[in-house]
């Protein structure tokens, strides 16, 4: 009998991945920028890259020249070019926007980036991912002379900041990193508002201002909750942890944790449900597209405690992370253990986590037989992506998790 060919399947690739490996090789479509960016010092910039089908990849940049550089950035993955359209149209609305060349755009983004870096700020996070989007930043891009600051100084403009506190502690980093006096800011604060014991380092993920009575209420109910967390789908070796956490912790929080003790990178959403797909309610970071379901379905995972959720032993539950591989890890409330813990703590483990944007559980079964075998026709792509020959899965260094997360509980106090 003559034998079957079998055809080959090949996963599908998440957007996060093209961006990634592929969208410097597509040409540049269109740039745009807000027309009044040099006076108003805030730019919101559009690079789009041309897929041969017609439709578009674009990275939008928000950029604040006069201080804090690269504040937000986004992608639209192969959309259409009505509805790049529609974007610019909606920024039309409050800000006009200009056709221009790429090396203007490219400067302005840039050159924000470097003066908000030489101040102490760095660029928003998923900018580790939109920044594939424009072209590498070396001398093959002329240089332009994009003005930064204020008449030579920084300006911040604190009415952008909905939270005073943390508009106080942005200008106590400026004056201890340029010097009182050395930057300007929009608006007089009240007397005596800044505390010079603001920390030169802090992250507002992590901030959460509690009065003494709340506090002492939370810590006298708090418990340590003892999870297993196993990687679905991933196997020779599997991939699981044991950690202590207090039971006060949000899901935020949770969800830090998580991305250090698996050895993630945190560029991607993520969301916690009791089944995982399907099932509800979904605790998340809710955004405006959410809140018609708010009630209903999605909990904010800012406002939401473990111990909200977490009742009973053997309870289970399902977080998910990065929505193109799907990375599913499966919840266990093993123990429920009376005494206070303030720093989360990796106990056990096993195996090294995927690394990111390898294609789900099936690529990444593919990437390991094609990384530690030189005849294996994949392995040269496979060597080039990931940057060496060998991938250890069975590595597990339970010290290095746990000096992680010990600095993750310093960013909580």
């Amino acid at each position: 009998m003559a034998k079957r060919n079998k055809a080959k399947v090949v996963p599908m690739e998440s957007p996060e991945s093209y961006i990634r490996h592929r969208a410097r090789s597509l040409p540049i479509a269109e740039c745009w920028v807000s027309e009044k960016w040099e006076s108003q010092g805030m730019a919101y910039v559009y690079v789009a890259r041309k897929h041969k089908s017609g439709n578009l990849t674009v990275g939008g940049y928000l950029v604040d020249l006069h201080c804090f550089g690269l504040k937000d950035t986004m992608y639209f993955f192969n959309i259409n070019p009505k509805e790049f359209k529609e974007i610019l149209d909606s920024i039309n609305e409050a800000f006009l926007m200009e056709k221009v060349e790429y090396v203007l755009a490219h400067n302005i983004i840039y050159a924000g980036i470097e003066y908000a870096d030489d101040l102490g700020f760095k660029p928003a996070k998923e900018f580790r991912l939109t920044h594939y989007i424009l072209e590498e930043d070396n001398e093959e891009i002329e240089m332009l002379d994009i003005e930064c600051g204020y008449n030579g100084k920084p300006l911040i403009d604190v009415t952008m900041e909905e939270d005073p506190v943390k508009a106080a502690k942005l200008i106590s980093m400026l004056e201890k990193k340029v010097g009182k006096g050395n930057f300007y800011t929009n608006v007089d604060l009240p007397e005596n508002f800044l505390d010079d014991d603001f920390d030169d380092e802090f992250d507002d993920e992590f901030d959460e201002e509690f009065d003494e009575e709340f506090l002492s209420e939370l810590l006298l109910n708090t418990k340590t909750f003892q999870f297993k967390i196993k990687l679905r789908n991933v196997t020779n070796p599997m991939v699981w942890r044991r950690i202590l956490v207090p039971s006060f912790l949000t899901f935020t929080d949770f969800h830090y944790v998580l991305q250090i003790a698996f050895g993630w990178e945190n560029v991607h959403l993520f969301q916690f449900s009791p089944k995982g797909y399907g099932s509800s309610p979904i605790i998340k970071n809710i955004d405006e597209y959410d809140e018609g379901d708010r009630r209903n379905k999605y909990m904010e995972s800012d406002e939401t405690r473990l111990f909200d959720i977490f009742v009973k032993e053997k309870q289970k539950f399902v977080y998910i992370y990065d929505f193109g591989d799907d990375w599913t890890h499966e919840i266990t409330l093993e123990k429920i253990h009376p005494e206070i813990t303030i720093a989360p703590l990796v106990k056990k483990g096993q195996g090294q986590s995927p690394p990111e944007d390898c294609g789900g559980p099936w690529g990444f079964q593919t990437f390991k037989e094609a990384i530690s075998d030189r005849k294996h026709p994949e392995h040269k792509h496979y060597k080039e992506w990931f940057g060496v020959n060998h991938f250890d899965a069975d590595a597990f260094d339970l010290n290095k998790v746990n000096e992680a997360l010990s600095k993750f509980i310093k960013q909580l106090e």
